[in-house]
């Protein structure tokens, strides 16, 4: 079950990393009527009549928003890359435990996602003539995909069977009553 639970929350983190860099990665954050025109803004340029420019006159909110989530997007990839390694087999002894540190980039990354989102709209909200576009919706759908891949990746963790090396860490016998490592155990076919 724990594996299957991995696989899943590797599956939402792809998508999290996905959606951040779809949402980054477009003008469509903010859509503001000017004289007639429709001006599309993100956080690195602002389009009108099919003409990109920079941004020009960047905002405190814009580069507050910028950071956070360029941040979220690097901990959404590094979150898929350890739940990959959670999941793929090896010896026990050199194992470190991805899948926590998985659950726990998830869970950043949807925090650095929320406050990069909520700065940006408390920032515009006072633009006149504006309001919130596709690009912006997209952001906020990554932030429950990279919470349900922390609790998948959480879950996963609570049920992967416990090492004998583990529970003689907790205390419960000592580690030489154990014997010899058996871990991965063997199969019976």
């Amino acid at each position: 079950m724990g594996s299957k639970l991995g696989a899943a929350g590797l599956c939402f983190s792809c998508v999290a990393t996905v959606l951040l860099a779809v949402s980054a990665a477009t003008e469509s954050w903010l859509q503001l009527w000017v004289l007639g025109i429709i001006i599309h803004r993100g956080l690195w340029r602002e389009c009108q009549l099919e003409a990109c420019t920079p941004l020009q006159g960047q905002r405190a909110y814009v580069g507050v928003s910028r950071g956070c989530l360029v941040l979220a997007l690097v901990g959404s990839y590094l979150s898929v890359v350890c739940g990959a390694l959670a999941l793929a087999p090896r010896p026990a002894p050199k194992r470190l435990d991805w899948a926590r540190g998985a659950a726990a980039l998830c869970f950043l990354t949807g925090t650095l996602a929320v406050v990069a989102l909520g700065c940006f709209m408390g920032g515009s909200a006072g633009e006149a003539g504006g309001s919130w576009a596709w690009s912006l919706a997209v952001g906020w759908a990554a932030v429950p995909a990279a919470g349900l891949a922390g609790t998948c990746h959480c879950q996963a963790r609570r049920r992967e069977p416990q090492r004998p090396e583990r529970i003689a860490r907790l205390g419960v016998m000592p580690p030489e009553a154990l014997g010899p490592p058996v871990w991965p155990p063997k199969r019976s076919y």
